[in-house]
């Protein structure tokens, strides 16, 4: 089976020769840190320049070479894929100019060596020295990169999309965003208090991204098999969202997209949902998500044993195969082959997984245990 035909495979519940692997092709809580990467890359022998997929989270831009290396299954077309113009900026004093970011961001460094980003909203979003990551001054932005879906835009998206689908055998994903939640405290109190409004904003909000998607299926809708959301809606201990509300304010918006996917296109929906998201999940399959990630098991409830029994033949759990909160990056390379042993034995059988770490692998993370988790979901996870 090439690497397509794997993914396919497991995403319509089918065991395949082997899992498939992600790592950067999907969402960013399937990529790794500038810095691991870094590492990554150095361990592996390999040119230790590193192109960075998201400015926020410090994310690598996973490279063909590393993906031959790690055997990788799955690349992902984002707003990104189409920058031809990068530009060294010494972030991290061990990476040097070795790290590119798209040219033309206007990041600042402040003489207290705060690094600085600034939307053209007029958000500001800051790196204090010694951090890994930027946050938004005002605790509730994301920075994203500006790209407006032209003629031309699309028709070199095309382009570039047909060659990747032709020229390699990857599963190609297609992530320009889409939520119909928000983590914004307003947001979370305007679902109880004005919920005429949260309802008239998300219908708005779905009709931007029925035509948005609408016109990128039209362009790339042969070459690639879903579509990426994200929307957060679990805490470490619970849904941030009661089960009534949820049911009531944002399943009809979800249902109403996913009605216009399924009787236009043949792409699946992804959703990136963290936390403690079981209470929800029998939700999520009602409004149409397909594949879940990051499948967050070290939150409350979500025991992967649990949820492989109850959701495992009626949505795909596209993560949970390694603990990134209490395993990669704190226990021996030993310690974590053994886990994602353990992992593959719960959540394989059947198909309907891939293989993904649960979240962003960090900047600390030695490449020792990297490797060592992807020679343990080669050596276990065959069928």
């Amino acid at each position: 089976m090439n690497s397509r035909q794997r993914v396919l495979a497991a995403i319509n519940f089918q065991e395949a020769d082997r899992l498939p692997v992600d790592l950067g092709g999907s969402t960013g809580a399937s990529s790794i840190h500038v810095l691991a990467y870094h590492n990554l890359k150095q361990a592996l022998g390999l040119n230790s320049v590193v192109k960075c997929n998201d400015v926020m989270q410090m994310l690598a831009f996973v490279e063909e070479e590393v993906r031959q290396r790690l055997s990788l299954d799955v690349v992902q077309i984002n707003s990104l894929t189409l920058s031809k113009a990068w530009e060294p900026v010494p972030i991290f004093d061990k990476m040097g100019n070795n790290l590119l970011l798209p040219a033309g961001l206007g990041i600042t460094r402040e003489p207290s060596l705060t690094w600085k980003l600034k939307k053209r909203n007029g958000a500001t979003f800051s790196m204090p020295k010694g951090s890994y990551y930027f946050d938004a001054d005002d605790g509730k932005g994301w920075f994203s990169y500006p790209y407006e879906l032209t003629d031309k835009y699309l028709s070199d998206l095309q382009a570039h999309t047909k060659e990747l689908y032709e020229t390699t055998d990857y599963a190609i994903t297609l992530n320009f965003g889409g939520n119909f939640g928000s983590t914004d405290p307003d947001y979370l109190m305007d679902l109880i208090a004005e919920p005429e409004k949260v309802d008239e904003d998300m219908s708005k909000i779905c009709d931007t991204l029925i035509k948005n998607y609408s016109l990128l299926h039209d362009a790339v809708g042969d070459y690639t098999f879903c579509i990426v959301f994200a929307d957060d809606f679990g805490s470490q201990a619970a849904p941030m969202v009661g089960p009534d509300i949820f049911r009531e304010r944002i399943v009809p918006q979800y249902k109403r997209f996913t009605s216009w996917l399924r009787s236009k296109t043949k792409w699946k929906l992804f959703l990136h949902s963290c936390g403690a998201v079981e209470p929800l999940i029998e939700d999520f399959i009602d409004m149409g998500v397909d594949i879940l990630n990051p499948i967050q098991t070290s939150a409350h409830g979500m025991d992967p044993a649990l949820l492989k029994s109850k959701y495992g033949k009626r949505i795909v759990f596209w993560g949970g195969g390694c603990d990134t909160q209490r395993v990669l990056g704190f226990k021996t390379p030993a310690e974590v082959a053994e886990h994602v042993r353990e992992r593959i034995s719960i959540l394989a059988p059947g198909g309907g997984f891939v293989f993904n770490q649960v979240h962003a692998i960090q900047p600390t993370v030695d490449p020792a245990s990297i490797l060592a988790m992807y020679e343990a979901v080669y050596k276990y996870g065959k069928y």
